[in-house]
């Protein structure tokens, strides 16, 4: 579900980059005035782009260095647009490891789609790590709303489309890494997708855990009161069981000792007369075996020796 947490308007630090954007947006302009300046644009080019065949020559780096050449002003400014405006915000949210992990697995996207479609072509520009930005803002804040010029506001879909849009019809105009090898930045959305999907059930797990663990605030005044300690729900049930046990079986000892005692208590008032099986059983459940005397030992023996032999 997309989060609709407003991003605080009134920080102090609004107005300034956030370190990861910062620091890519100029290392972005720095190396487009080198190749237009001190060196020779084409050399630029060659050496920081990308070309299929690059790692079997031992040029590692190029899937690293790709994103911040470009061959055109044009694509340079609407690439260096979308990460300031929507990378700012993805920062701000995540934090900067997370945002810096997620701009080099969009570069990956758009390499690792280039393998497969960009041909000999040369891969250039950071395209992709911006269509991966405009992706994972969509997907984040879908009904955030920009303000445009003469107060349009225009939802965050169609802003995030439109912004899309222009950096692909730019980009395939450009002279070099352009036509059809310039859909291969299209692979920063499908990591964008793949980056938010696999962190978002983590992160909502430690929200949820940072939660719970603060406990409640009283009001100011209010004293903090103290809560008692409960046992564990299966051991309060376990406890619940055993009394009613317990206290179930006391009450039928209870209804069966009077009267076994009264009839005990009859059967010894009646001296003579030999005890009934009756009293001698409840004696037996009332006071234990141990406490029958040798008449009515010998009265439970006899009774036995019939009934065993019929």
């Amino acid at each position: 579900m997309p989060q609709t947490t407003p991003l605080p308007a009134s920080a102090p630090h609004a107005a300034r980059l956030p370190r990861v954007v910062s620091w890519t947006i100029a290392a972005m302009l720095g190396v487009h005035f080198l190749q237009w300046t001190l060196l020779l644009p084409e050399a630029v080019q060659e050496f920081l782009g990308f070309r299929r065949g690059d790692l079997d020559l031992g040029r590692w780096w190029s899937v690293i260095t790709y994103p911040f050449v470009h061959a055109d002003v044009a694509t340079l400014l609407v690439s260096v647009y979308a990460i300031a405006v929507f990378g700012t915000r993805l920062e701000r949210a995540w934090g900067a490891r997370r945002f810096l992990a997620f701009g080099v697995l969009a570069s990956f996207g758009g390499w690792a789609l280039h393998l497969f479609i960009g041909g000999d072509a040369l891969l250039l520009s950071a395209a992709a790590p911006a269509f991966g930005v405009l992706a994972a803002h969509a997907m984040q804040w879908d009904d955030a709303e920009h303000p445009l010029a003469a107060g349009v506001v225009m939802h965050g879909r169609w802003m995030v489309v439109f912004i899309a849009t222009l950096i692909l019809l730019v980009g395939m105009r450009q002279p070099v890494g352009g036509g059809g090898a310039f859909l291969a930045h299209l692979g920063g959305i499908a990591a964008a997708w793949l980056f938010v999907r696999a962190t978002q059930v983590t992160l909502v797990e430690q929200f949820r855990e940072g939660v719970s663990a603060l406990p409640d605030e009283p009001p100011e005044d209010q004293l903090p009161r103290a809560v008692p300690k409960t046992l564990p729900r299966s051991r309060t049930r376990d406890r619940d069981t055993i009394d009613d046990v317990v206290a179930r079986t006391n009450a039928a000892a209870s209804r069966r000792t009077s009267p076994s005692r009264r009839r005990a208590s009859q059967e010894q008032a009646a001296p003579g007369e030999p005890p009934s099986i009756d009293a001698i059983l409840d004696k037996i459940s009332a006071e234990g075996i141990e406490r029958l005397t040798d008449d009515e030992r010998r009265a439970l023996d006899e009774h036995s020796r019939r009934m065993r032999d019929g």
